[in-house]
């Protein structure tokens, strides 16, 4: 962009945001592409319920190695470039995988997505730490996360249309073409809040005005390790990040191998969760926010808000209970309002924590936590389905959070109650 006779825009932190929620929303629906196809593939390809869980859980392994990789590379790169080239190519992985019909390739490419993928967690927070005062970070990331949900919601209708009117394969490639637009359009809109010739000296000085003092040292995670406030980010996203990986992957199988809908119903009904997710991600900046307005340190009041939503997402812990699949929709609906109220709530937190030049770093290692918790989770549901059912995971997915929120009240240092709130 040339910083001559460029308008000045109002508010412009906010069309950022908004930017990067557009990323979020076709992350999560390049993402979320391979579980709505699952019942379509598993038939066409002569898949295994062993083999698919295979495919399904190495995405979390290598999006736990992405969560540090990508970290390091956007703190290091910078936002514009580094964001830009991992857009395009967990893009292409998704678009590749049309190309295979056995389950080993197809696992190689979602360990690429995954790897790629893990890149708008550091990237998000990272625009929020330097695009936002401390007040809105809860917000901010609530926004920027509404795209999880969106993506999530708007994959059921369109990959059942691709498969519909096409066949599985194409699924994959009109949501990973969709990607690649997106990165042109981020490398070509974004820039800093130092090199932006669109934001006005007022905002600017507004979101520099309470930053977590810049140190000189780099972000090294080997010397972050030791803290525990690193500890009681991740954690909490151990045991979380589970609950995420079920509703996207398994979720649709559930529905169609146990409650017996068919596509099109899946089309019509798997998406509702991600639209209450929605409201949990715009929730938990708004009860944060609140908290905060009243008093309440924005620290304990991320704590509050997340212990609220765990004590909802006992919710999922009924879904194997009820015999009315309507009812369980709904209690899938509950956790998926709940699991992004608390997911924000606590990915929101590393701005809280850290100065900025190591948010995405530790936004990153959480990330890490968080897919390892996945990754275990979604390998052991897929041994052992077969054998015990879905219910007692359902039950764990329940109460897990539960456990998360105790972490997070443990491992952080009270903070003063002297302290302000945040000025906005």
């Amino acid at each position: 962009m040339d910083k001559v006779n460029v308008v000045k825009i109002k508010k412009l932190r906010w069309y950022i945001i908004s930017l990067v929620m557009l990323g979020t929303i076709i992350n999560y629906l390049a993402r979320s592409t391979l579980g709505v196809a699952a019942p379509e593939m598993m038939k066409t390809l002569n898949l295994s319920s062993e083999q698919y869980s295979w495919i399904v859980s190495v995405f979390p392994f290598t999006y736990a190695i992405g969560g540090i990789a990508c970290g390091f590379v956007i703190d290091k790169f910078g936002l514009r470039i580094s964001f830009a080239v991992l857009a395009a190519l967990w893009s292409l992985c998704n678009m590749l995988t049309a190309l295979f019909s056995t389950w080993f390739p197809i696992a190689a490419l979602r360990g690429g997505l995954g790897l790629t993928e893990a890149a708008f967690n550091p990237a998000g927070m990272k625009v929020t730490a330097e695009w936002f005062p401390a007040k809105e970070r809860g917000l901010a990331c609530g926004v920027y996360s509404l795209g999880t949900s969106v993506g999530a919601m708007l994959a059921p209708p369109l990959v059942v249309w691709a498969i519909v009117n096409y066949n599985w394969e194409m699924s994959f490639v009109v949501t990973g073409a969709i990607g690649v637009v997106w990165a042109i359009l981020w490398a070509v809109l974004y820039r800093s809040p130092e090199s932006h010739p669109a934001l006005l000296k007022e905002e600017h000085e507004e979101v520099m005005a309470d930053q977590i003092e810049v140190v000189k040292e780099k972000a090294s995670l080997i010397s972050m390790i030791k803290d525990k406030s690193l500890w009681a980010i991740s954690l909490p996203r151990f045991m979380a990040d589970p609950a995420w990986g079920t509703l996207h992957y398994w979720m649709p199988l559930y529905l169609v191998t146990v409650r017996h809908m068919n596509m099109k119903e899946i089309a019509m009904f798997a998406w509702l969760p991600f639209l209450t997710a929605d409201l949990g991600c715009l929730a938990a900046g708004y009860i944060s926010k609140f908290l905060n307005n009243r008093g309440v340190h924005i620290v304990n009041a991320k704590r509050i808000t997340f212990t609220f939503a765990a004590l909802l997402m006992l919710s999922m812990a009924g879904v194997g209970f009820v015999s009315n699949v309507y009812v369980a929709i709904a209690l899938f609906c509950i956790a998926g309002f709940a699991h992004q109220c608390l997911s924000v709530t606590v990915i929101s937190m590393s701005s809280d924590l850290f100065p900025r030049q190591k948010v995405a770093t530790a936004t990153g290692f959480a990330a890490f936590t968080g897919s390892m918790g996945n990754f275990l989770f979604s390998i052991f549901l897929g041994a052992m389905v077969a054998v015990v059912g879905y219910d007692i995971f359902f039950i764990g997915l329940g109460v897990f959070d539960l456990i998360g929120a105790l972490f997070l009240w443990m491992l952080i240092k009270a903070p003063s109650a002297k302290v302000a709130p945040a000025v906005a």
